[in-house]
């Protein structure tokens, strides 16, 4: 008994000592070995970054040192949400070491714990990191990333927060192909809106100062073209543009441009430059000026701009006067301080579970875009195009890339006085009601964009007259973009047409919408800072990287996204909506209309007619008839809330309770028949 005792306790020993060297060797032959088993391909780096790691080995750059700090130590004492920091400090640990791989020796990295009062902090600090202190001891908690060639460049990323985990791919590969190949291409922007600073202006700081002011800050969509272009004015009044100066020309809320910039738009665009436009029938960012002498003067402010003439020399055109609007692309947020949520139709937000339909998928400007968010985006048409019945047209190439469903449609609304009869743009964040229930269903999709390609006609086939001299300066107080028209009597210049010697294809993106580059719809402000809250920026940079033929960046950029959409949420709440926008509609209106007679009656009554009992009957009639809409709206929404709830708690008792029950029982069953199987055999033997 002792000598089978003691050879099964060897014979464990040698299997345990033969795992644990199994174990060791696989570890060591497998090190180099990785395996990305996530759906969306997340550990493993884009076509874009394995094309510029190609191109350093192909051009024979200068090797990358990589260095990730990361305080595990001093993180280690920080509250429970600090620590979800950790995911994605591995996160990074992983996607890094792809980038050492994949570069063969191009890239080394560095994964460095900076303990408190160590050299390694002080390095930190040295590079520019954003230490942030934790404790009254002044520990630092540092999470950056420093990235620094062999001949002293560097580029650093002051700190990593993990809301920003989808992008940090496109902010390392482009940092390294900002480092290895500096010189940028350049965008030249022309606005009637003030999307760049005055820093640059020395004049114009100097002015803003004596007047106490400071310039204003460039948009945030400007600051992110301007990490990796060089991106410069363009000024209203010029009558041409240099191909030596720019490679892009971006116009934004072109309002009130003269014959001169027309024709030096139509002159780039025939001699093969390409253009990024956007144009819009009410831009968030062009605001009235506010002058108390003139209160009522903000109603009549005409916030719109178009391209008409250019653009219908293209075989576009936007409708006047009509705002897009989409009950199944509707935002759904509240319009006053303390109203519930509410479905706003000319607020069209494009997620996963309409990015096929609305979206030319296939294009590469959409690439790792699947959620956007226009506000009151023009309405475009391409009559040329719908006339021929199709995209193709006498040398060039018209294509919708941005539509609403079919569903979508547009409403009619104007410059005015709220409550003057139509409906007006100061109305459309108060009255959402309103605005839907002028929302009639339409029978085909709505387009917002197009893409214009190949030897676009011109404007100007014949050439054109334009004021030899730029316009005065415009007096203060006039919106920014707007231009004094030229002297009557003033001299002017016949420019020739382009020669056809000198014409060439090109490439024009036409976008309704100003308000999706804007600050407010595409930014938000949090306790981590201002962040992203949409893909609106990835559909910029991808329009400008398209435009200007940079594809590899623009493939970083389409880096599948981390976070899961709850589409069967999504699409119940549309449905319940869809099913409840007409009711809705019609207790928004009555109570419009029930609030009118009040707030008329109460203007009109003096305080003996008020005490009159006829006019406290209807007085009091008219606030029962508001209480008993409201009513029924707020049931209307509680009920379309508790049919999301229930569905919710269907999926909960799905995952938590009925599948893992019925793991269970086909588990109890396959035991019980084995068991049954066993006792057959035994007594067969016997």
């Amino acid at each position: 008994m002792n000598r089978i005792l003691k050879s099964r306790v060897t014979t464990i020993f040698l299997i345990a000592l033969a795992v644990v060297f199994g174990v060791h060797l696989f570890t060591r032959v497998g090190e180099d070995v990785r395996i990305d088993a996530t759906g969306d391909r997340l550990f493993s780096l884009s076509d874009g970054t394995r094309e510029i790691l190609d191109r350093m080995h192909q051009e024979g750059t200068k090797p990358i040192e990589a260095r990730l700090y990361f305080a595990e130590t001093v993180g280690n004492t920080l509250p429970r949400f600090i620590k979800d920091f950790v995911t994605y400090e591995r996160y990074l640990q992983a996607l890094l070491k792809e980038y050492a791989d994949a570069s063969d020796g191009k890239i080394s990295v560095q994964f460095i714990d900076p303990l408190p009062d160590s050299d390694e902090a002080q390095d930190a600090l040295d590079f520019g990191l954003d230490g942030k202190a934790v404790n009254q001891h002044g520990d630092l908690f540092f999470f950056g990333l420093v990235l620094q060639t062999q001949t002293g460049s560097k580029d650093v990323i002051e700190f990593l927060w993990p809301a920003e985990q989808e992008q940090i791919e496109y902010e390392v590969t482009k940092r390294i192909h900002r480092m290895i190949w500096p010189q940028r291409k350049r965008v030249g922007v022309l606005a009637g809106l003030e999307v760049l600073s005055d820093n640059s202006n020395p004049y114009m700081a100097q002015i803003l100062a004596a007047q106490g002011k400071q310039p204003q800050e460039s948009w945030l969509m400007m600051k992110l073209l301007e990490e990796v272009y060089e991106v410069a004015k363009i000024d209203p009044s010029v009558d041409h543009i240099s191909h030596d100066e720019f490679d892009l020309v971006m116009v934004v809320h072109p309002k009130g441009l003269g014959q001169r910039a027309y024709w030096a738009l139509d002159e780039w665009v025939q001699t093969g430059g390409n253009a990024l436009v956007l144009i819009d029938p009410h831009a968030l960012g062009d605001a009235p000026a506010q002058n108390p002498q003139q209160p009522f003067a903000q109603f009549q402010h005409d916030s719109s701009s178009d391209l008409a003439p250019l653009l219908a020399a293209w075989g576009l055109e936007r409708e006047p006067d009509r705002v897009v609007a989409d009950l199944a692309l509707a935002t759904m947020r509240p319009t006053s301080r303390r109203g519930g949520s509410e479905p706003v139709v000319h607020d069209l937000g494009i997620e996963a579970r309409t990015r096929d339909e609305t979206l030319a998928v296939e294009h590469p400007i959409f690439q790792g875009v699947s959620d956007l968010r226009f506000y009151a985006a023009g309405s475009l048409r391409a009559p040329a195009a719908e006339a021929e019945g199709g995209a193709d047209l006498d040398g060039y190439e018209i294509l919708p890339l941005v539509t609403t469903t079919p569903g979508g449609n547009t409403i009619e609304v104007k410059a005015g006085f709220p409550g003057s009869g139509g409906l007006t743009f100061a109305e459309l964040e108060s009255a959402a009601g309103r605005v839907r229930a002028q929302l009639v269903e339409g029978d085909k999709p709505v387009a917002l964009a197009y893409l214009l390609s190949g030897r676009l006609p011109s404007a100007f086939p014949d050439g054109t007259s334009i004021p030899a001299e730029p316009p005065p300066p415009p007096p203060p107080g006039l919106p920014p973009g707007m231009q004094l028209p030229p002297p009557a009597d003033g001299e002017m210049t016949q420019k020739s047409p382009v020669a056809e010697a000198d014409r060439a294809e090109s490439a024009v993106l036409v976008i309704a919408d100003v308000d999706f580059i804007f600050d407010g719809l595409a930014f938000q402000n949090s306790i981590f800072g201002v962040q992203t809250v949409n893909d609106n920026h990835r559909l910029l940079n991808n329009a400008v990287d398209f435009l200007l033929g940079d594809r590899s960046l623009m493939s970083v950029r389409a880096k599948k996204s981390i976070r899961r959409p709850f589409a069967t949420f999504d699409a119940i709440e549309a449905e319940a909506a869809r099913e409840t926008q007409e009711r809705e509609s019609e207790l928004q209106a009555d109570i419009e209309r029930f609030q009118l007679e009040l707030d008329e009656k109460n203007r009109g009554a003096s305080n003996v007619a008020l005490l009159q009992k006829q006019v406290q009957d209807e007085v009091e009639e008219l606030n029962e008839r508001i209480r008993t809409s409201n009513q029924e709206l707020r049931e209307i929404r509680l009920a379309r809330r508790r049919a999301l709830e229930g569905e919710e708690a269907k999926v909960r008792f799905t995952t938590l309770v009925l599948t893992p029950a019925l793991v269970l029982v086909l588990g109890l069953v396959l035991f019980f028949r084995r068991r049954s199987q066993d006792a057959q055999a035994r007594r067969a033997r016997q």
